[in-house]
């Protein structure tokens, strides 16, 4: 037998807690550090004559104006089979 003033209190939840508001913010970080990396024309570059990125890697002789490209998306085995 409950009294008149004797009610169940109602308890409300907050759907985004403090620490689902942290991992959204970093997973929006990250989705857009990936299209930056992605999108990026060169990752690292020296002197004018290497840059490599996700894509290519480029090396440009000194003595020439002609860059010589090559994929990165091979199988990823160098010239001597490693």
């Amino acid at each position: 037998m409950a009294s008149a003033g004797s009610g169940m209190e109602e308890v409300r939840v907050s759907v985004l807690t403090p620490l689902k508001l942290v991992g959204l913010v970093c997973i929006f970080l990250a989705l857009c550090l990936d299209l930056g990396a992605v999108l990026s024309p060169a990752w690292v570059t020296a002197d004018h004559q290497y840059y490599l990125s996700l894509w290519e890697s480029c090396r440009k002789p000194a003595s020439l104006d002609i860059w010589h490209c090559e994929s990165t998306l091979s199988s990823g085995q160098g010239e001597d089979g490693i």
